[in-house]
């Protein structure tokens, strides 16, 4: 049964995965930012979002001490990275970006099971993070990390005409991670 599921491409995040380890070389590194990797993080937030964060916001959260992490290969080229609140009892997931090149190849999830074991680690009980609403790759994408969509805040992203809601996604990390 399960060799006709994954012939079926039930399974094809595992194909991706491996698609994009190539792409990263053979040994890619999970790394905490510095405030010298700006440079390189603000070139892929600016590529690939209309409205991206500005160098400030990510230097706050570093001196705030958020949990910020990057996803390197083997040249430390950076590809992807993750910004990560931890309260009491919750994770609030606030960025996760992945090169153009390496969207829907598995790097994404990469940084958000590195995100949410070091939440479970810390014994935090939830997770939660904001999507767009048309945003429909995201939320399939958050979907198939056990995240269900909980509440709605008004008016929260910017948008080409005003403003766009977002959606909040949460989990519970008791259940494991992965």
């Amino acid at each position: 049964m399960k060799r006709q599921l994954a012939r079926r491409g039930l399974f094809f995040w595992q194909r991706r995965q491996a698609e994009a380890f190539e792409d990263l070389g053979a040994d890619p590194a999970i790394r905490s930012m510095r405030l010298s990797d700006l440079r390189e993080v603000l070139k892929i937030e600016r590529d690939i979002y209309d409205f991206p964060w500005p160098k400030r916001a990510f230097e706050d959260c570093l001196r705030l001490g958020y949990h910020c992490i990057l996803l390197a290969d083997p040249s430390a080229r950076i590809r992807a990275y993750g910004v990560m609140e931890m309260r009491s009892a919750e994770a609030h997931i606030c960025n996760v970006s992945v090169a153009r090149t390496l969207h829907r190849k598995g790097a994404g999830r990469v940084v958000m099971t590195a995100l949410l074991r070091v939440a479970q680690q810390k014994g935090l009980r939830s997770a939660y993070l904001e999507v767009r609403p048309s945003n429909q790759g995201a939320q399939a994408f958050y979907k198939a990390l056990g995240f269900r969509h909980g509440r709605t805040k008004r008016n929260y992203y910017r948008a080409a005409v005003g403003f766009e809601d977002a959606w909040v996604f949460e989990r519970e990390l008791a259940d494991g991670v992965g």
